[in-house]
């Protein structure tokens, strides 16, 4: 790193010298989530692609308008290293921060029938269920997980501390009617939260619990991008942060 970025990834509390690029070099598909400041809840949304670990990223299409954390972002748990900042850095459950780093994406969810997505869905897909919940209960073995409740042993105290997904697709201007995992805090820890998402948005000025949210028709444009076998990731952090770590990571 040189004495310049160093200068500037001390002075935004970047541990120096940076950990190493935590970007997996199979990954040919990226959702790149830039804000203006950690307390900003508007940012861009762009795609990016490559051939392979050895090319420069590629935009795709246009940049996305969408919305993070109520409070804006603090780092997560991810591919990065937790050594990129201080500990009072990072996100906890229940701040209304979106986590900040590097993270893989996982099962696409929502309320449309599976044989009406196979044709052109190209990652797992969960319909979501009566007994769907997202557990967030600190003490359940099923913590930061997605499961049928009536199919696992019921090892928390309050049925409110998880989520009921389908009445969030159904209720709250229908968030969940579509929705992508993103594995933050996997496998979890019980402090850096649980349940985050990206998902259809109550509009362009309404933050999140956590989750970046954004349009109907945007969220399906990613939908019908994504690609499992492209090892698609998120990044996702303030502009600032991002700039300090470009060069070292890799980033387009």
């Amino acid at each position: 790193m040189t004495g310049l970025l160093a200068g500037l990834a001390l002075s935004l509390g970047l541990l120096s010298p940076l950990p190493e690029n935590p970007i997996p070099p199979q990954s040919q598909q990226m959702l790149r989530v830039i804000s203006a400041d950690w307390n900003a809840v508007p940012a861009k949304l762009q795609r990016f692609e490559r051939p392979n670990s050895e090319t420069a990223w590629q935009a795709v299409g246009s940049a996305m308008p969408v919305v993070v954390g109520k409070k804006g972002m603090g780092w997560g748990q991810g591919l990065h290293s937790k050594a990129l900042a201080a500990p009072e850095a990072f996100r906890k459950e229940g701040d209304k921060r979106a986590p900040a780093g590097v993270f893989r994406l996982g099962t696409v969810f929502g309320l449309a029938r599976p044989e009406t997505v196979k044709p052109w869905l190209k990652m797992p897909y969960l319909l979501l269920q009566d007994e769907t919940r997202c557990i967030g209960a600190r003490e359940s073995v099923y913590y930061n997980q997605i499961v049928e409740q009536n199919q696992v042993k019921r090892d928390w105290k309050h049925d409110g501390d998880n989520e009921n997904m389908k009445l969030d697709a159904l209720r709250d201007e229908g968030a969940y009617r579509w929705g992508l995992f993103v594995e933050h805090n996997t496998p979890p820890d019980r402090v850096s939260g649980s349940c985050i998402f990206v998902h259809l948005w109550k509009g362009d000025g309404s933050g999140t619990s956590g989750c970046t949210a954004l349009s109907k028709q945007n969220i399906e444009i990613l939908l019908h991008w994504l690609d499992q076998s492209k090892n698609p990731i998120l990044v996702q952090m303030p502009e600032a942060e991002y700039q300090a770590l470009k060069a070292a990571w890799l980033l387009p």
